[in-house]
C-alpha cells in the first residue's frame, strides 16, 4: 500500500490564534504539502494560515472579490455551484477531496458562530459517502472525529473526552483507561451523559458494538 493521500479542508469559520492550529496540524501528520481545498470564504482563512489553496468550492458568496482574483491568477480551480444547492460549501470540499483519492482529511475552521453550521459540518463526520476516509476536525483546543467499530485513543492522562452517539444509541461492551467507564451499557442519543470523561492513562479503549459515536477529544 502506499502512502496515504491526505486533504486539508478550510472553512469560514473563526480562526482566532493561527500559530496553535498550525501546531495541530503538524502533530496529526499534515503539512503545506498536502491538498488545501478552500471552502468558498475559507480561502481567507488559508491565506491566515499560511496554505496555498489549490481547490474553492461553493456558491462563491462569501469569498472575497479580492482574494478571487488573486487564486484565479495563480491557476486554483474553483468548483462553483448555485446558491439553491443540497450541500454545504464544506460538504462539497469534501467530496472533491475524496474525488481527488484522500483518504485522510482534517477540516479546519469548522466550528463558528452559526450552530447550525456547525452542527452540519459536525454531522458530516457519519456520512456514509465519505466512511471509507479518515475525516476530522481540528480545532485550537479539540480534535473530533466519529467511530463505529472498537478503537483505540490517544489522549494523554488528565486529558478530557467526550461521547455523543450520533444513532438513537451506541452499544458499548467495555470501556478501558477512562475515569468513568461503560461495560454493556448504552450512550443514547439524547439525554447526553457521555460528556466530560477524562483519561487515567494515555490510551484509552472503547468497545464500540454497535452504533456510530461522536468522539470530541482536548488536544
Amino acid at each position: 500500500m502506499g502512502k496515504n493521500k491526505r486533504a486539508i479542508i478550510i472553512t469560514n469559520g473563526d480562526i482566532y490564534h493561527p500559530k496553535i492550529i498550525k501546531k495541530h496540524i503538524k502533530s496529526l501528520g499534515f503539512d503545506a504539502g498536502d491538498t488545501v481545498i478552500s471552502a468558498d470564504g475559507g480561502a481567507k482563512n488559508a491565506i491566515k494560515l499560511g496554505l496555498d489553496t489549490r481547490i474553492v468550492t461553493g456558491d462563491m458568496d462569501s469569498i472575497e472579490e479580492g482574494i478571487k482574483k488573486r487564486l484565479r491568477s495563480k491557476g486554483v480551480r474553483f468548483v462553483t455551484e448555485k446558491p439553491e444547492k443540497d450541500y454545504s460549501d464544506t460538504h462539497l470540499a469534501l467530496r472533491e477531496a475524496i474525488k481527488e483519492g484522500a483518504d485522510k482529511i482534517i477540516i479546519l475552521a469548522a466550528i463558528g458562530s452559526r450552530v447550525d453550521h456547525s452542527l452540519a459540518n459536525l454531522h458530516l463526520l457519519a456520512d456514509p459517502f465519505l466512511s471509507k476516509a479518515d475525516i476530522s476536525i481540528v480545532t485550537e483546543t479539540e480534535h473530533i472525529f466519529a467511530v463505529q467499530k472498537p478503537v483505540y485513543l490517544k489522549g494523554g492522562k488528565g486529558k478530557r473526552l467526550s461521547l455523543f452517539s450520533l444513532t438513537p444509541y451506541t452499544f458499548f461492551t467495555e470501556t478501558r483507561g477512562l475515569k468513568y467507564r461503560l461495560e454493556n451499557e448504552k450512550l443514547l442519543f439524547s439525554p447526553i451523559r457521555g460528556i466530560s470523561n477524562i483519561f487515567e492513562q494515555d490510551t484509552a479503549f472503547l468497545g464500540i458494538k454497535e452504533g456510530i459515536v461522536l468522539i470530541v477529544k482536548e488536544i
